[in-house]
């Protein structure tokens, strides 16, 4: 497939007009980012730790209580203290070229206020020279059909990634042609989310409601990785988003076999390019594509070990050493959308919650720990906590049209305290992911700062060089 896309003349043409040799004389390289899981333990440990400190001191023992204030966003940022972000999304529009929409498409459009020259500054309010920056997941409708201006020389993608920014791209794959995956690369682009829910045309075809899609998806995909293989580049990670829906989830140990495929070749390792996102389809005018709790629980019980089996076999397949071969949920981050974070009830009980289309809420914290570190903003400039609010759509945060990110971020803090809410049903798996890890990162040091605390006088503080 690589090499038949390759002979196509749009290739020929990128490769006469010298593009591959400007590109691989200023290649960019994608920029770490900050720690996702580690930046909202960290702010809350600085912002709290008198408090619980006191606490404990007054001989407080419970960890829940300890717990509650530890993990408590105040009413008003702190005097001094930084506003740092771990992930800022973007939707750049909600114009789409998969016309007609997908038959699970349940975007909500607003009115398009934001400029180029207003996302770039945006983009370089993030600047950072620490060598830790925001991640930056653009989004829409499609980002592609803003061509040069996303992916251009002047695009937002560069402009990112020179203000130290990881940049993310959610695509559809249908304007991925040679010269925008050339642009990409780059630009150093980390990661790019694609969407493909079947290895199968004519499934593919009926889910986006046009015959040939699966095709054209599938030539998008193919010219990224030429791009990544002629500039040699490891650049951008592609993932591989997968709604899960009645017309596709028999064929999921297919996809999977069909991408393992395609997958780069790594002796003795799996390569994390082409790797799975498995996504409960949403929305409530889609109950009728949503899988039954049964359907679930087949999915997870019967279709599931099947794909399992595939994945075990090509571990073997790439020589992964037997005591490094694990199962499939606990190799690829956030494939699952039951096993990637903790559930508080079984297979059936979650089953049943995500035939409701609230496949989140066994999984939600008593409260919300990432909202304050992360932000998403729609064309009108409008921003929420989450992309998740963008769907449910509760009060925003404010406007990157009167403030900036962060100062929205510090103003609207009082709103923290009522999440997670009857808005937050659709918590994305990452976020949840993270609220689970901060909680039990905050509950290991609040069992530190009692076994600090139960080695000193009672009526002795901790000294500074005795905190962790």
């Amino acid at each position: 497939m690589l090499e038949a896309t390759f002979r196509e003349p749009d290739w020929q043409e990128v490769q006469q007009e010298g593009l591959l040799d400007a590109a691989r004389s200023d290649l960019l390289t994608p920029p770490k980012t900050i720690n996702a899981y580690g930046l909202p333990a960290l702010q809350l440990e600085q912002i709290n730790e008198p408090k619980v400190r006191q606490l404990i001191t007054a001989g407080e023992r419970d960890e829940g209580r300890l717990l509650a204030v530890l993990g408590a966003w105040p009413a008003s940022w702190p005097d001094g203290a930084a506003v740092s972000l771990s992930f800022l999304g973007i939707n750049l529009g909600f114009r789409c070229d998969m016309v007609p929409r997908c038959v699970y498409c349940n975007q909500e459009p607003v009115d398009n206020r934001m400029t180029l020259t207003d996302w770039k500054e945006l983009i370089r309010s993030l600047a950072t020279t620490d060598g830790e920056g925001t991640y930056v997941s653009i989004t829409g409708g499609e980002p592609l059909l803003f061509g040069e201006s996303l992916w251009g020389q002047e695009g937002l993608v560069k402009e990112a990634t020179q203000a130290g920014a990881a940049c993310n791209v959610n695509s559809n794959a249908l304007a991925l042609t040679p010269r925008a995956a050339v642009g990409l690369v780059r630009s150093g682009l980390a990661r790019m989310h694609v969407s493909l829910d079947s290895h199968q045309g004519e499934v593919q075809d009926a889910i986006c409601r046009q015959s040939g899609r699966w095709r054209q998806v599938m030539r998008g995909i193919c010219n990224l990785q030429i791009a990544k293989a002629l500039l040699g580049a490891e650049h951008p990670i592609v993932h591989i988003n997968c709604v899960l829906t009645r017309h596709n989830a028999d064929d999921f140990p297919g996809l999977l076999r069909f991408l393992l495929d395609m997958k780069p070749l790594s002796e003795g390792r799996v390569n994390l390019d082409l790797d799975m996102h498995v996504i409960p389809v949403g929305g409530e005018q889609n109950d009728g594509l949503r899988l039954t709790a049964e359907g679930y629980r087949r999915f997870f019980e019967e279709t599931w070990p099947e794909a399992d089996a595939v994945w075990r076999g090509y571990q073997i397949e790439r020589g992964v050493p037997e005591e490094q071969r694990r199962a499939l949920h606990e190799s690829v981050p956030f494939l699952s959308p039951f096993h990637r974070v903790r559930q508080r009830g079984d297979l059936l009980s979650w089953a049943e919650r995500a035939a409701a289309g609230l496949p989140a809420s066994l999984a939600l914290t008593e409260r919300c720990y990432v909202a304050p570190t992360q932000g998403f903003v729609l064309p009108d400039g409008s921003q929420y906590w989450c992309g998740g609010h963008t769907v449910s759509r509760p009060e925003p945060v404010g406007s990157v049209q009167d403030y900036s990110v962060q100062e929205n971020l510090r103003r609207s803090l009082p709103q923290v305290g009522s999440y997670p809410s009857e808005r937050c049903r659709n918590c994305a798996g990452a976020t949840q992911a993270i609220n689970q890890a901060v909680e039990a990162r905050l509950r290991q040091t609040i069992r530190q700062w009692l076994n600090s605390d139960s080695l000193s006088p009672p009526d002795e503080q901790p000294s500074e060089s005795s905190r962790p």
